[in-house]
């Protein structure tokens, strides 16, 4: 079997020198990416003239602001890999990362996603991590992913055959994109999750209430998009319990912006869809959505 030749798609906005990092990281890999796309959205900062030492190194494809789904899909449209690896401008990779995907790929020659864990950035460097070929490896099956995305866009290798296969990224959504590609690629090929930590993750500051709108828009369309696709339709148990758990998502989202009464209502519908308790790989507490409505409640009526 040959090695896996990953062709790296980052889409970037006004992301100077963040990119430089992200690209740096990559360059460093201890196995070799095949290419390196950076995919410009209409930045209007120094941008290009932060990558112009690495011209040699990377394509630099510019376009007109069009949003990061459509940043993504014009790397896929360029790249020329049989995988493809995300990376966001804003994170790094550790240099053994692409070498450990490509072991497991090796191993695992069905998988068509591969995501690894992510540690906080910046730090003082990368965690050590033991050099052996020992690693963890679970299986994120479909019937879990419908219920909450458990992958970090900026640790995923996806084979390119699947991705053409699915399509690319909806333009349509600003937020959840990713999750959506990841849920058609699921209904297709095995989903692996190396548990080892190999992405730095930065978390940056958002507008909570634009991102809550975004949000939800886009996940009430990839709902829609479930039920086109008849994915769901002869297992309504599972339907109910993905419907509960993004009115969970929402409440939580209008919670933290302050819009305690659709926090409610979300908190209720939740109930309504799935009245059981989520198991712990979907929520950090048990109870965590008792205690939610009943925060949002308090706050409703005594602010």
């Amino acid at each position: 079997m040959n090695p896996p030749r990953f062709s790296v798609i980052i889409p970037s906005y006004n992301a100077a020198p963040l990119v430089v990092q992200a690209v740096e990281s990559v360059l460093a890999q201890t196995h070799a990416a095949h290419e390196i796309l950076v995919i410009d959205d209409g930045s209007t900062d120094d941008t290009a003239a932060c990558l112009e030492p690495y011209q040699d190194r990377i394509r630099y494809l510019h376009q007109s602001n069009a949003g990061v789904a459509a940043a993504r899909n014009r790397g896929l449209a360029e790249a020329t890999g049989d995988w493809i690896a995300f990376l966001d401008a804003d994170d790094v990779w550790h240099p053994s990362k692409l070498a450990r995907q490509a072991r497991v790929i090796a191993e695992h020659p069905q998988v068509g996603l591969l995501a690894t864990l992510c540690y906080d950035w910046p730090a003082a460097g990368h965690p050590e991590l033991p050099s052996g070929s020992d690693h963890k490896i679970a299986i994120v099956p479909f019937e879990s992913l419908v219920v909450r995305n458990q992958i970090v866009t900026s640790s995923v290798v996806a084979r390119r055959e699947v991705i053409d296969q699915v399509g690319g990224f909806d333009p349509r959504m600003q937020g959840p994109e990713d999750y959506d590609l990841w849920l058609r690629v699921a209904e297709r090929a095995p989903v692996l999750l190396l548990e080892t930590p190999l992405v730095g993750y930065r978390d940056q500051p958002v507008s909570l209430s634009k991102n809550a709108e975004r949000m939800e828009q886009g996940m009430r369309l990839i709902l829609d998009k479930l039920d086109e696709r008849g994915h769901l339709r002869n297992r309504p148990w599972l339907r109910r319990k993905t419907r509960g758990y993004f009115q969970y998502t929402f409440g939580y989202l209008h919670y933290c912006i302050g819009n305690y009464q659709i926090a409610v209502r979300s908190m209720m519908m939740s109930f309504w869809f799935y009245p059981l308790p989520y198991e712990r790989a979907h929520v950090r507490y048990t109870f965590g959505r008792a205690r939610l409505l009943v925060a949002a409640f308090r706050k409703m009526l005594w602010g």
